[in-house]
């Protein structure tokens, strides 16, 4: 019975998902954040360790379609290239708290309200509440989901106070994701790695940027990024970054290598 409701809550999720753009662009985005700047094999100890032939076990499509299908199906497929053959290493979500099951799509908490979307929607132009109704169950699914509704726009002018802490669950969701499948990836792929090489030290997936950048002015370069790729500018968030970086410089109270550090990503094209 319980994988029976597993399956329905699957279906309804990959429904939800095909139905409404809006969820479209929260998973993107995800997927986004979490393939970006892509990963590899890496010997901590010993940095050279490894051909790049070896490191390279998956690029950053491959990575997306995987967390789409976890994010969607609660379990993603990641195609990978070990040594000379190719893997599918299936990866579950992570468990939302100790004692739930992996597994659950992301989404399961707010397809529960699909059908009141839907209903609502349908109701619009003969019904004066239905407009109102409509906006306020949609930002409740994106909240839940940790992308905030006015992020999703082309150009988000909001004040960049409010886009940080509207970024504050995505960020930390990012992370999570990127946590685990990095492990699942690790313990793929060390075993078959260490044979090849004959080495017995320490084996990693290691992801090729950190998602935060520590010791800058503003730290939301690489979120800037992830949004911009998927179509959205967070323009004020960029202008208070570039300003406040400015400002500090100029008054000589940040060298000139935590400038450039703290604003390269927004300058980048």
């Amino acid at each position: 019975m319980a994988e029976i409701n597993r399956n329905n809550e699957r279906e309804r999720c990959r429904q939800f998902y095909e139905k409404w753009e809006f969820i479209k662009r929260i998973v993107d985005l995800y997927a986004e954040g979490v393939s970006w700047k892509g990963c590899k094999v890496i010997t901590p100890a010993e940095p050279d360790k490894i051909p790049a032939q070896y490191s390279q076990i998956i690029e950053a499509d491959a990575i997306k379609n995987g967390v789409r299908g976890m994010l969607v199906d609660g379990t993603g497929d990641f195609n990978l290239k070990v040594l000379d053959s190719t893997q599918v290493l299936p990866i579950l979500m992570p468990r939302e708290d100790p004692i739930a099951e992996p597994g659950r799509s992301l989404l399961w908490p707010a397809e529960r309200n699909a059908k009141a979307l839907e209903d609502m929607v349908n109701l619009v132009g003969t019904s004066p509440d239905a407009t109102q109704l409509v906006e306020i169950i949609r930002d409740g699914m994106c909240r839940v989901l940790g992308v905030p509704y006015p992020l999703l726009q082309n150009v988000v002018t909001a004040d960049p106070t409010a886009v940080m802490w509207g970024l504050f669950t995505f960020e930390g969701k990012v992370n999570e994701l990127r946590t685990h499948i990095a492990r699942q990836m690790t313990e793929k792929v060390k075993s078959l790695i260490s044979k090849a090489l004959n080495y017995a030290g320490w084996i990693e997936v290691f992801w090729n940027e950190d998602w935060r950048q520590s010791g800058v002015i503003c730290d939301y370069g690489p979120v800037y990024q992830v949004f911009k790729a998927q179509g959205i500018e967070l323009r004020t968030l960029r202008e208070q970054c570039l300003n406040s970086a400015k400002s500090l410089s100029d008054s000589n109270l940040i060298p000139r290598q935590t400038y450039e550090e703290s604003v390269k990503w927004f300058l980048e094209d």
